[in-house]
Order: C-alpha cells, then sequence, then structure tokens
C-alpha cells in the first residue's frame, strides 16, 4: 500500500505509538488533498478503526467500528460512523460543559504537533476502555447512552454561551 501523508504518518507514530505497540494498529488507508494540506490516514486493530484527520491547522482523532466507511464524512445517509475522540472521552468522565474553557483553547493557536501530544495524552490512559466500547459486540449497548450524553452537552453550552454573550443560539 502506498502511503500518502508520511509526514503526518510520522507525526501519528511518534505520539501514539502505543496504539501500534500496545495495540496492534495497523495503516490501513491514507489519503491527501490540496498537496497534503488536508490528509487522512485510517488506523484498524482487530476491534475497531481510528482516524486522523488534519486540515487546515486542525488535528483531530475520530473512532469508529470495524465496519465504518473509510473516507473523509463522518456520516453517510443519516447514520453515523466516526466518533470524536475528544467528546468520546469527555463521556468516559462524564466531563461537563466549560464554554470559557472551550473558547480559550479555540483562540489558541497550536501546532500540529501540540495538538497531537495534547490527544495523545488524554487518550493514553482511557485508550483500553475506549478500544473496548468500539468493538461492535459492545458498539450498540452504548451508543444511545452517548447519544443522549451528546445531546445533553449541545443543550447545556448552548445555555451557557447564551448566558456569556448574552444572544440566542
Amino acid at each position: 500500500m502506498s502511503i500518502e501523508c508520511t509526514d503526518f504518518l510520522e507525526q501519528i507514530k511518534q505520539y501514539f505509538g502505543y496504539l501500534f505497540d500496545q495495540y496492534g494498529f495497523e495503516v490501513v488507508h491514507s489519503e491527501a488533498a490540496r498537496s497534503g494540506e488536508y490528509c487522512f490516514i485510517v488506523l484498524q486493530s482487530r476491534n475497531c478503526r481510528i482516524k486522523f484527520y488534519r486540515a487546515q491547522g486542525e488535528v483531530n482523532l475520530l473512532f469508529g467500528t470495524l465496519s465504518a466507511h473509510i473516507g473523509w464524512e463522518d456520516v453517510i445517509d443519516g447514520t453515523k460512523h466516526w466518533y470524536y475522540a475528544r467528546s468520546i472521552m469527555d463521556f468516559i468522565e462524564k466531563k461537563p460543559v466549560d464554554v470559557r474553557k472551550s473558547f480559550f483553547e479555540i483562540r489558541t493557536l497550536k501546532t500540529e504537533n501540540q495538538q497531537l501530544r495534547e490527544l495523545s495524552m488524554r487518550l493514553q490512559p482511557l485508550c483500553s476502555n475506549i478500544l473496548q466500547l468500539f468493538r461492535i459486540d459492545n458498539f450498540k449497548r452504548w451508543r444511545k447512552e452517548y447519544e443522549q450524553f451528546e445531546q445533553e452537552r449541545n443543550k447545556e453550552f448552548r445555555k451557557q454561551f447564551e448566558r456569556q454573550s448574552g444572544r440566542k443560539m
């Protein structure tokens, strides 16, 4: 398999080496657009898939089951295939919404390396739990609870935002 975005893959290996070493992930797909400015790389283990992408200075990590569609899209025909790691970690940790912190983080420009390092440090202690969630036999059990968690967080985010800004979303 020809690997696109080799520089991005090297960054992933640097910060997420434990995914390869401890959990047996392998690269199954890579794709680039705009001469590598946009990239996504999909890793797969025997239990799930992980998609890393970079676009315009933003780096992100998503989880999917082994049946998750490999492509740029996260939702296909109304079906969600990929779940943002930060949201999944918040779900596991039952982390409350903090609009002020979210806006501060958005305004803080970080390099790709900084973003990857922060994601890796946060993921590593939760990794085993998350990988178990995405096993196909477990996925259906917790997905509804997660969707409820996301809805409640979105509602709380809007409420905090409106209080902060004095305007409705």
